[in-house]
């Protein structure tokens, strides 16, 4: 049986999965990351997040150590390959000593970013590399740690999919769909800015030369095999960002194609054959895993994340079953006339708003306190509702932009395990969705990229029909009807609160 092994470093958690050549899951594992937080006295409302990285790459390790043990036997590794969360970044010094290690989340150098739009422009930023503002990309890092470290200490910097493939391999790479979320990127050439790195002061040489996503660079290096378990000479390939191997993970690699991956933040993309940036600078353009594809984002922001946080404040928990409990509160909820609208954490892409104080609540029929109060079932639906609105208006920007409807919505991602939330975006939209059978389909992704490189399919197209499921549900006239005007009162409400500052 042939196999590919994939390691997804993630926002939360990095895990391990195994696939066979049809793209079934054979083994998986998986364990949360933790990260150090910190803040800055002089500016508290930025938080920094250190990642350990000896912890960082024990917890992937560990993780493909125990998957690889659950194979069957007879199981042949054709390869391994590597994903990663877009924007975490790794410096390394010339005998290969980690000097920095940050995940996305990290926004410490949000006063450097700043001077770096001064320097360049935030409108050149953006033409240039297709992503603003510059706050939590690696391009502010580098500032960051230049002006507080021995800049000339970093002998190379990677995304954090391409240290993996180093730490693997040996061999220094990168790829084009997050070495864009580096902001060091010219996502129309497809290069690294010279302007960028000379309007800066970076020294090129510290940037790897970039590779196509599913390129074999090299194989497992004896260290490596003693640290993972998977066997040395295995053929090592180039991966891609989290969020574009989703998209090719859920079939959706096509120009016209869109998707949306829900998982801690829900970023939707429609493929696109030429780089377009958006004129009005509110969407990201980025490179996708696949060869002469861009793509076009809104993103919705913290959707996972805050209902996790919802699950923890309701029933004290965020396992399997607190998810299980939320499905049945919400079909037992009352089907009349609902009277809850949330704003928790879902947004419309807005990058002229990048405050960090955002208005959140829910708005209750009054009084809240009657004898009809709304159960939990309700206020769980309502979060839902405001997930499935939030996809929406970034759908209805995108379609904008991109001078087309959007007919069909592929999903994927962890959060698409919830029949309610799919239902509700089915119907918001008024259009079909696809629901990827794969919940990892950041790992899918990049097994199709290896294995198509490894010759087990002549082409991606061929990779993708046979390694993809997916089932279509389809929107209810009832149901759009109903989420239609839901969406005006959620909308309404949502503009009103962006009005609200400090």
């Amino acid at each position: 049986m042939d196999c590919v092994v994939t390691l997804d470093a993630g926002t939360g958690s990095g895990r391990c999965v195994v696939f066979d050549a049809a793209g079934g899951p054979l083994a998986s594992a998986q364990e949360p990351f933790h990260y150090q937080r910190f803040t800055n006295p002089d500016v508290p409302f930025v938080r920094g997040f250190d990642l350990d990285p000896r912890a960082f790459w024990g917890a992937l390790a560990r993780c493909a150590r125990t998957a690889l043990a659950a194979l069957p036997p007879g199981a042949r590794i054709r390869g391994v390959i590597a994903t990663s969360q877009r924007e975490g970044c790794v410096f390394l010094d010339a005998a290969d000593e980690v000097l920095y290690a940050g995940p996305n989340l990290d926004a410490r150098a949000f006063a450097e970013g700043m001077e770096i739009e001064q320097q360049i422009g935030a409108e050149r930023l953006h033409h240039i590399t297709g992503h603003a503002p510059p706050y939590i990309f690696p391009v502010a890092r580098y500032a960051w740690y230049r002006k507080h470290h021995d800049g000339a200490r970093v002998a190379r910097l990677f995304m954090l999919n391409d240290w993996i493939t180093y730490r693997l391999s040996g061999v220094a790479v990168a790829e084009p769909s997050n070495a864009g979320e580096s902001m060091l990127y010219d996502v129309t050439r497809r290069e690294w800015s010279a302007e960028i790195l000379e309007t800066l002061d970076i020294p090129p040489g510290i940037l790897p030369a970039v590779r196509p996503a599913g390129t074999c660079v090299g194989s497992v290096t004896a260290r490596a095999a003693a640290e993972t378990g998977i066997p040395a000479g295995t053929p090592v390939f180039v991966g891609g960002a989290d969020t574009e191997s989703a998209l090719l993970g859920s079939g959706v690699y096509e120009p016209g194609a869109t998707g949306a991956v829900l998982g801690t933040t829900s970023p939707v993309q429609t493929v696109i054959d030429h780089p377009l940036i958006d004129p009005r600078g509110n969407l990201w353009t980025s490179c996708h895993v696949v060869p002469d594809r861009w793509v076009l984002e809104s993103n919705a922001g913290d959707t996972g994340g805050a209902y996790r946080w919802l699950l923890e404040l309701v029933y004290g928990a965020t396992d399997a079953s607190a998810y299980a409990a939320a499905e049945a509160a919400i079909a037992g909820a009352s089907p009349g006339e609902r009277q809850i609208f949330c704003h928790l954490g879902p947004v419309i892409f807005n990058l002229a708003d990048m405050s960090p104080f955002k208005p959140a609540g829910m708005l209750f029929r009054f009084p809240l306190l009657h004898v009809d109060r709304p159960i939990r079932g309700e206020v769980l639906r309502a979060y839902l509702e405001s997930i499935a609105f939030a996809i929406r208006g970034n759908c209805e920007q995108i379609a904008a932009v991109a001078g087309r409807p959007i007919p069909l919505l592929a999903m994927s991602g962890g959060m698409t395990q919830s029949p309610t939330l799919v239902r509700l975006v089915a119907d918001t939209l008024g259009v079909p969705v696809s629901v990827a059978g794969v919940p990892e389909s950041a790992s899918l992704g990049c097994a199709m990229l290896a294995a198509v490189g490894a010759g087990a399919y002549p082409s991606l197209a061929e990779a993708v029909g046979a390694m993809s499921r997916t089932r279509r549900i389809e929107p209810t006239a009832a149901g759009t009807s109903y989420a239609d005007e839901r969406y005006r009162k959620w909308r309404d409400l949502y503009e009103q609160l962006r009005s609200w500052t400090l």
